[in-house]
């Protein structure tokens, strides 16, 4: 191993002390952007029945920050914490903590409370009990609890439900076919929505309840934008983003221990199907892309943690860099200055 990759490993992603000063780093970007730039307080169309009653608690745009801030934090702490329960990677790592909270502190958007970010914090919480449920030859209650925890998210996010076909495959992935197992999560699925609709009814508030489910009816093709030479660039990179980090992990993952190639496998599979549907309704909702990002940088922080050659620890740096830029083009002066 080259001085270069050892001091990588040991400062970057094995250092005991990188974590705190890189948060507060990050946590000082999301500030930055914060007072530079115009966040969106309105919601793209999606919202969960129980998010119409929380959002007047985000009306301000400081608690809204301070709650999406928080909110992320969360979100990076539980990959970290995944991580570090199912022993996923071989060795210590800061990454699974570090990558998620700088990629959903790269936009305004993120600066903002939305039921995206409280939808993705209970669809990572459901990855947990199908961890769990790895070779179990009894895994109905895991299974129950994973589909309680991705309905749950739906009340925030009605694009959750999507992952209601999708999770079959990690399910499937997990452990042999089980009927009773698949009829577990079926009920766990089911169990919230009646409770949530019982409610709903005695309230005869069943108009609000039925309302998000229109969001699936609303689709929305893109239609090529007019950007700049420069906005062409920064899409460009951010598909190649996307893409690279699938393919790199694959490298990587393949010779990996079955519990840690199962997930990867699972999450490639579920970060491509959540992109064709943010394509699909790319001016509705930013939820696909959300979650999409939290499960992009698990894939990141995986790969960059077992790389062993100098041309891995540049391509570490040039995403880096491509990072920083992509954040700093929100800023008008630097924006002005490239244009």
């Amino acid at each position: 191993m080259s001085t270069l990759v050892h001091t990588f490993r040991r400062t970057a992603v094995e250092g005991r002390f990188v974590t705190f000063p890189s948060t507060l780093v990050i946590l000082g970007m999301r500030l930055l952007l914060f007072f530079n730039t115009e966040t969106d307080q309105s919601h793209l169309s999606g919202a969960g029945y129980l998010w119409n009653y929380l959002a007047p608690l985000f009306a301000d745009p400081v608690l809204s920050l301070i709650a999406s801030t928080l909110s992320v934090l969360l979100i990076a702490s539980l990959i970290h914490s995944m991580n570090s329960r199912f022993a996923l990677m071989r060795s210590r790592s800061n990454l699974p903590f570090i990558a998620p909270l700088l990629l959903l502190s790269l936009h305004p958007r993120f600066l903002v409370m939305t039921p995206d970010l409280a939808a993705v914090i209970l669809l990572l919480l459901a990855f947990f009990p199908l961890l769990q449920s790895y070779q179990k030859q009894d895994a109905s209650l895991y299974s129950f609890r994973s589909g309680v925890l991705i309905a749950l998210a739906s009340f925030f996010h009605i694009g959750a439900l999507a992952l209601l076909p999708l999770w079959w495959r990690g399910e499937r992935a997990m452990r042999a076919t089980q009927l009773r197992a698949r009829l577990s999560y079926l009920f766990g699925m089911l169990l919230p929505g009646f409770s949530l609709f019982s409610f709903a009814f005695l309230l005869d508030d069943l108009h609000a309840f039925l309302k998000p489910f229109h969001f699936y009816a609303d689709i929305s093709l893109p239609t090529l934008p007019q950007f700049t030479v420069v906005e062409w660039v920064g899409l460009l990179l951010v598909v190649l983003f996307f893409f690279s980090n699938m393919v790199l992990s694959f490298r990587v993952f393949s010779r990996d221990r079955v519990l840690t190639l199962t997930l990867m496998q699972f999450l490639v599979y579920l970060i491509v199907f959540l992109l064709l549907l943010q394509l699909l309704y790319w001016s509705n909702t930013l939820f696909f892309i959300t979650l999409s990002l939290a499960l992009t940088s698990y894939l990141s922080a995986y790969y960059f943690t077992r790389i062993n050659a100098k041309s891995d620890v540049w391509l570490a740096l040039v995403n880096l860099i491509v990072i920083l830029f992509f954040y700093l083009f929100h800023f008008d002066f630097f924006r002005h200055f490239i244009v």
